[in-house]
């Protein structure tokens, strides 16, 4: 019998996937973040060297040391895909051996916010999944609270996104709505982990 279950929190832009990590960490569970994991990786020379070899940059040293110019790298892969698969290929496993190796050191029900689960193919990797769902222009109008982003910027990124609508409900997969306010939302997550948990 394994030792925890891993759940994976997702959902577009806007979608309300750091307030559900928030109220999740609240009721005491332990809540993961790849995207800090990854910002933690940029700390570490040979991961740097790696990401810089493959995208032909020179690594900078800031005030915490070594890292990578990520404002330089986000332009190269920005309009080159085959230069964002290398780096892909490179970064997304490096930063799920990280989580599932720090997922070892406890039990019980564990959670991790993914943005970008479904593009990464990394949905298998996770006994459930909790997809944050939400109304466009909600969506639109918290990142442009959030963000200081125009409409045309926040649309198009939801135009890139990967569709949540192709996916269906199942015993893996739970959609939790995010049209209300905070206590409800709350209530939905609690009534999900209840799901998982028998």
């Amino acid at each position: 019998m394994q030792n925890n279950f891993k759940v994976a929190i997702t959902g577009g832009i806007g979608s309300g996937k750091s307030v559900a990590c928030d109220i999740i960490r609240k009721k005491g569970f332990i809540v993961f973040d790849l995207d800090k994991i990854y910002t933690e990786l940029l700390r570490n020379e040979v991961f740097v060297k790696e990401i810089c070899k493959i995208t032909a940059t020179e690594p900078i040293i800031d005030a915490n040391g070594l890292t990578i110019n990520r404002e330089l790298i986000s332009q190269k892969v920005y309009n080159d895909k085959n230069l964002l698969s290398l780096l892909n290929d490179f970064t997304h496993p490096a930063i799920m051996q990280e989580f599932l190796s720090r997922a070892e050191k406890h039990k019980g029900l564990l959670f991790c916010e993914v943005p970008l689960l479904y593009e990464s193919g990394l949905e298998k990797t996770f006994d459930f999944v909790f997809v944050i769902k939400r109304k466009e222009q909600d969506r639109i109008n918290s990142v442009i609270l959030r963000d200081g982003k125009t409409k045309a910027q926040i649309k198009n990124v939801i135009k890139n996104q990967f569709d949540y609508a192709k996916l269906s409900s199942d015993e893996h997969t739970i959609f939790i709505e995010n049209d209300s306010d905070t206590s409800v939302f709350a209530e939905r997550i609690d009534f999900a982990i209840k799901k998982i948990s028998k």
